[in-house]
């Protein structure tokens, strides 16, 4: 019984399995740079809760596609159940490999998702740029 693949293969699987790291570094890197801009050009009182509920939609959005990424990797970890009768540990098939790479995703959309809900609690945090 063979597992469908959602990675594939090739290069573009790389991409596949890092887009929730992927989604974290452009979260990380839009919301100090829309805060930076923000508290040096926007404002002149300091305020910044404006700043705030936009980066609140972006953190929303940005765990809403870490969240679809991790789904789709636990579907292919979970595809097929348990050990196979007649495999032994160690032999390399195309279902342990994807079921490999799906565990992968899960566990980098986890990482990436802790990433970005710590990566936001300053900004939240601190009512003012000052």
């Amino acid at each position: 019984m063979s597992t469908h693949n959602e990675f594939g293969t090739g290069v573009g699987l790389l991409m596949k399995i890092t887009i929730g790291p992927w989604i974290w570094a452009f979260h990380f890197v839009i919301s100090y740079g829309a805060a930076a801009i923000w508290c040096e050009k926007l404002t002149t009182n300091g305020d910044i809760g404006t700043l705030q509920l936009a980066l609140i939609a972006l953190t929303i959005a940005a765990l809403a596609g870490i969240a679809a990424t991790g789904i789709i990797g636990w579907r292919n970890w979970s595809a097929g159940g348990g050990k196979r009768a007649g495999t032994e540990p160690g032999i390399d098939t195309d279902e342990s490999r994807n079921r490999f790479l799906g565990q992968v995703s899960v566990l980098l959309s986890v990482v990436s998702a802790i990433g970005v809900v710590l990566m936001i609690l300053p900004i939240l945090m601190f009512g003012t740029c000052q």
